[in-house]
């Protein structure tokens, strides 16, 4: 094993150390019943595109509707979203499947971006995905999110995929 990947394995575990004992029931990050974090609130100054993601590391963004519609409800998936991309991410845990959804404002992705996220990921647990306990997880689930600046990331599995992203965000 290389140095750059020995070091980069104990950052990373030291991160998570940081993380789990630190208040997940902040401003930035919630957490599940377990204690595990499923969302962080994080550069509210920031106004991200398309590019800051890919420049970050986000591969093959392909664009989906914004305004796609629940066929069962007739509502709106993303509401108020502008954008919204599908890629993937190579993170220390493997490729993930990483969703951004984009709204005009920082304030606008809490406000309209966290129900539907809340709601994506609810839903992968409630289907027997994402968190299953004692930290099985499931494959292709979107377990966590993050508000970054105007952009919602949805992140599979969990938290940790999405943070590493961000930490390429300018």
């Amino acid at each position: 094993m290389h140095l750059k990947n020995i070091l980069l394995i104990s950052i990373i575990s030291m991160s998570l150390s940081l993380i789990a004992c630190g208040d997940a029931s902040s401003e930035n990050g919630n957490s599940d019943d377990g204690g595990i974090v499923t969302s962080r609130i994080m550069n509210e100054s920031s106004n991200h595109s398309i590019s800051d993601f890919e420049t970050a590391g986000l591969k093959k963004p392909k664009s989906i509707k914004a305004d796609a519609v629940d066929k069962k409800t007739g509502e709106r998936i993303t509401p108020e979203a502008t954008e919204v991309h599908v890629g993937f991410f190579k993170s220390s845990l493997g490729p993930k499947d990483i969703e951004v959804r984009f709204y005009p404002s920082h304030e606008d992705a809490k406000t309209y971006g966290v129900p539907p996220a809340e709601k994506t990921i609810n839903a992968a647990v409630e289907a027997g995905g994402a968190v299953k306990g004692a930290g099985t997880f499931a494959k292709s689930s979107y377990g966590a999110y993050i508000v970054s600046g105007n952009a919602v990331m949805l992140c599979q599995v969990q938290i940790e995929v999405c943070d590493e992203l961000a930490a390429g965000l300018k």
